[in-house]
């Protein structure tokens, strides 16, 4: 009780708690505040109604008890405050909307707790319009909401020129041509030394070299005589190449390169791709396409390219289908956290759209509602809250953990590219080696 009151005797203001009768107001008020604040429900039962949401509030032994981020929180207010928590699974499947000019919730968990069905409701986005149907306790956390779309990977079909750097390719190359013509100087000296009739010319030596390091270690004979300091440089030279290049093989082969979204948010994806936005029936997304003002979502509105679902394995089954028509879902990063679709892996694309606090639901004119909230600030207090959190809410496992795959053909299409473009050169060679044969026979 703050303000203050005229003292005739003083003749000033003074304090109003200063007045014995005031003071004595004021401190049965704040008795019976204190009171509220820490009474004990000696075991009292209170009535929690959802839904199953993995990761949020998930029932077990029979639908008597509740375990997840939400669920836990409840049980360890049930501990402290000394009430009997008695968990309701309910067969509606969201929260529901306002109806009757947002004057009244019939359908969902709302329009239960609007009715006095239940005292609880576990987890609910926070706005005003719902505070007709149910009073919130001290915010929980802040979700943002965004869209998703599936990941596309794909392998890199060049991936053998960039197994070594190119100045290495250019090393490579000068090494090569080096030994190459190293050898065949080596081979003409020592055949004028040694008086032989074996000739061989450029061309042979970094023909056959070029075999070497492709692992063809076969010599002809016109080859035989070169320096052997240079047969065991060549050799030493083309082990090194073939092991560093077979260490790196796998590594490159199986590569995956993540394909980048067609779009970055709702005005890209309504421009520039055919994709669709998927929600769940009557959740906070359902509604803000349906309400919300800004002209990203009056733009989507007009579009017609929204598709509600009933429940969020729906969502994710359309997200993940392999069709013509494709689809992003939009929902919270808290779902994103704790829910896995198994089909396939989600990424978050652009920018949150809007962010709104979690908190539960209690019943209007709930006389203990303040006991219940200063409960909720003790455990975030002492760092229970915390640990709920880490335990639920952080995503601490990748999505759908990577499988070995076969190699498929697409990995490898270079190399049976490059292969075809060898046999096809070789047949053309053939061709004309036999017209030249052919041409020198006519002659002579």
């Amino acid at each position: 009780m703050n303000g203050v009151i005229w003292n005739k005797l003083q003749k000033a203001f003074v304090p109003i708690s200063s007045v014995p009768e005031f003071a004595m107001v004021q401190k049965e008020r704040l008795k019976q505040s204190r009171a509220l604040e820490i009474h004990n429900f000696q075991l009292w039962n209170l009535t929690l109604t959802s839904f199953e949401e993995p990761g949020f509030l998930e029932f077990y032994d029979n639908d008597r008890k509740v375990t997840g981020l939400c669920g836990d929180l409840w049980n360890l207010l049930s501990e402290k405050l000394n009430f009997t928590l008695q968990p309701v699974r309910s067969n509606v499947s969201s929260l529901g909307a306002s109806e009757k000019n947002q004057t009244v919730f019939i359908q969902g968990l709302l329009g239960i707790i609007s009715r006095n069905e239940t005292v609880a409701i576990p987890k609910v986005e926070t706005y005003n319009a719902r505070r007709i149907a149910a009073d919130f306790t001290t915010p929980l956390w802040m979700n943002s909401h965004r869209l998703f779309i599936k990941s596309e990977v794909t392998y890199d079909v060049t991936w053998m020129t960039k197994v070594f750097a190119w100045e290495i390719w250019c090393f490579i190359f000068v090494m090569y041509l080096l030994l190459s013509i190293c050898s065949f100087w080596s081979q003409s000296i020592l055949s004028r030394i040694e008086n032989t009739t074996k000739r061989s010319t450029m061309c042979d030596h970094i023909f056959y070299n070029f075999g070497m390091i492709c692992n063809q270690s076969h010599i002809p004979d016109v080859l035989i005589g070169r320096s052997k300091i240079l047969e065991t440089s060549l050799g030493l030279f083309c082990s090194i190449l073939s092991m560093s290049f077979g260490a790196l093989l796998f590594i490159y082969i199986t590569k995956r390169v993540i394909v980048t979204p067609p779009f970055d948010s709702i005005d890209s994806l309504l421009s520039d791709t055919s994709y669709k936005i998927v929600a769940v029936k009557g959740s906070i997304q359902d509604i803000a396409f349906k309400v919300s003002q800004t002209l990203s979502f009056r733009k989507l509105r007009a579009s017609k390219r929204t598709v509600i679902v009933p429940t969020i394995e729906e969502m994710f089954k359309l997200a993940c289908a392999q069709g013509r028509v494709k689809y992003t879902p939009f929902y919270g990063e808290d779902e994103y956290k704790v829910i896995y679709p198994v089909e396939c892996r989600l990424n978050p694309v652009g920018q949150s759209y809007f962010k709104i606090w979690i908190a539960s639901g209690i019943v209007r004119n709930f006389k203990y509602k303040r006991t219940i909230d200063l409960g909720i600030l003790r455990l975030k207090e002492i760092g229970l809250w915390d640990e709920l959190m880490d335990r639920w809410l952080t995503k601490k496992v990748e999505h759908n953990k990577a499988q070995p795959e076969a190699i498929g053909i697409n990995q490898i299409s270079l190399v049976i590219l490059m292969m075809c473009c060898g046999m096809i050169a070789a047949l053309i060679i053939l061709v004309i080696e036999k017209i030249v044969y052919a041409y020198k026979r006519k002659i002579t």
